[in-house]
């Protein structure tokens, strides 16, 4: 008899740990990391004790923002074909074809610059770019927009060679020359290149 009086405090103490436990668990104002308000759907809240506003977790439609914001556009390059100086040409510059009319074309396209350490530059400097003479060249249109369009030269070369066109005698090594001094000349990466390869594979 006495000795259950004796274990009744104990089991009273363990059940009233046991019950704050519970509670604690439960109640996200005492939970250490919720400390003062639930997430919103931008995962933030206002912490009531600190007084202050913050986030538990990354802001995914701010992080689309800044990834469309940051994407590739053309229109940024600021490109005036009409200004080149083989804007009026006929001949394709590749192929060696006259044609009624011709494209120019960027033999280092704006995108692969772009891919390549021109997402950094300021506007000015890809107006520059895309307007430098040294790296335009005039193109018959589907060699352009749907052969070259902005492929790496190994993939260019490939394309031109397995459709109905080919390259002027000795434009295809040239073509891959002029590529590498356009990059060099503007710092940009060769990274996602081959180029020895690439020259591998003209005729």
């Amino acid at each position: 008899m006495s000795s259950n009086i004796k274990e009744r405090p104990a089991v009273l103490k363990i059940r009233l740990i046991f019950a704050i436990c519970v509670v604690a668990l439960f109640n996200p104002s005492t939970n250490s990391w919720a400390h003062g308000g639930r997430l919103n759907s931008e995962g933030c809240h206002n912490d009531t004790k600190a007084g202050t506003y913050h986030c538990h977790r990354s802001n995914t439609k701010s992080e689309n923002k800044s990834a469309a914001f940051d994407s590739y556009k053309r229109d940024n390059w600021k490109s005036d074909s009409s200004a080149s100086p083989v804007s009026s040409s006929v001949l394709g510059w590749y192929t060696g074809i006259n044609g009624r009319a011709t494209d120019v074309d960027h033999v280092v396209a704006l995108k692969d610059a772009y891919l390549s350490g021109g997402k950094g530059w300021n506007s000015s400097q890809k107006r520059a770019f895309s307007n430098d003479s040294l790296n335009h060249v005039a193109a018959v249109p589907y060699v352009n927009r749907t052969l070259k369009n902005s492929y790496l030269p190994l993939e260019f070369i490939t394309r031109l060679r397995s459709s109905r066109y080919a390259f002027a005698d000795g434009k295809c090594i040239e073509y891959v020359d002029l590529y590498v001094q356009v990059k060099k000349k503007y710092g940009l990466s060769f990274i996602r290149n081959n180029i020895n390869k690439a020259k591998s594979m003209c005729p």
